[in-house]
């Protein structure tokens, strides 16, 4: 009997101890669960927000740093400095945009500039792929204008020289051909001073062999006549001398111009100044000064002949 009841008082014992370990937590033991939770929860929360603003300021600065790559903007520089001052790159972006600014300030200065010598100049100050393109630019054009001043085939061939693939080199090369086309051989140029020489000898000395040697058998013009033959050539000149006229001499001056006919085979176009010079036994005219415009053909014959008075005496 007796270890009977010791047996049943061991068995109550033991229900009572699982009796008070099967017991719910009271209220005060569960909020301090929720609260350390809870601060667990928000820091790994901040922690999270926190290494994603890094990450999103870090590409956002990347983003903005690569945007100044061959950048002519100073405000994009600008902006760089003012969103991330404390970046890294900030001093290396500052010094850039302070020499932005100079280049930027001396380009303002000679983009109107009609002289090469300022932009070449330009390009050695500054080595900036966007503003040596527009240096280039502007050195083809002015070299071109330059070529166009001077007009003549080795004008456009220094620039052809200069400008291999320039812009205008199309237009050079045409202009080049075509002024080499016009071109006035020394022997072209001394035959026709020849021509011009005789015929003014003979018209002094109304010497018909020379005057008509050296015209068209009908001259488009001559003086203020049109469709005028040799014999009336012939009769004009003789009908300007009169028995007071003892003695002509026309002289040719060296300021002769001669250019090819646009068609070449219509022949030149010749101009220059004539001097008149006349001896006489009365009162008159004494001298002349004349502009002189001639057309010649191919064959070196005088088509057309005209004579403006510039002064006399």
């Amino acid at each position: 009997m007796e270890q009977l009841e010791t047996e049943k008082k061991s068995e109550k014992i033991i229900k009572e101890t699982e009796n008070t370990n099967l017991q719910p937590d009271t209220p005060k033991r569960k909020w301090g669960w929720f609260i350390a939770g809870g601060i667990l929860l928000i820091s790994l929360i901040a922690g999270a927000v926190y290494y994603n603003s890094l990450q999103t300021e870090a590409t956002n600065e990347d983003l903005a740093y690569g945007v100044l790559a061959n950048n002519d903007n100073p405000q994009d520089y600008k902006d760089f400095l003012t969103n991330f001052p404390n970046s890294p790159r900030a001093t290396e972006v500052k010094q850039r945009l302070e020499k932005l600014e100079r280049m930027l300030d001396s380009w303002n200065k000679i983009a109107l500039s009609d002289k090469v010598g300022d932009f070449v100049q330009f390009k050695k100050q500054f080595d900036d792929t966007h503003f040596n393109h527009l240096c280039d630019i502007k050195i083809d054009s002015l070299d071109y204008i330059t070529a166009q001043r001077i007009g003549t085939p080795a004008a456009f061939q220094d620039y052809l020289n200069a400008h291999p693939d320039g812009r205008y080199a199309s237009e050079a090369s045409v202009a080049e051909g075509n002024l080499k086309s016009q071109e006035i051989s020394e022997e072209e140029t001394a035959a026709i001073q020849d021509v011009v020489n005789v015929f003014f000898q003979g018209f002094a000395n109304q010497d018909e062999t020379s005057i008509c040697s050296n015209i068209t058998a009908t001259m488009q013009k001559f003086l203020s006549q049109k469709d005028v033959t040799k014999g009336m050539v012939v009769s004009t000149i003789k009908g300007m001398f009169n028995e007071h006229i003892q003695g002509c001499e026309f002289i040719v001056n060296r300021d002769m111009s001669i250019k090819r006919q646009t068609d070449p085979t219509r022949g030149y176009i010749v101009n220059c100044t004539i001097d008149q010079h006349i001896q006489r036994d009365d009162e008159g005219k004494t001298f002349g000064s004349y502009n002189c415009q001639m057309e010649l053909t191919p064959q070196m014959l005088i088509s057309s002949l005209t004579l403006d008075e510039i002064s006399n005496r």
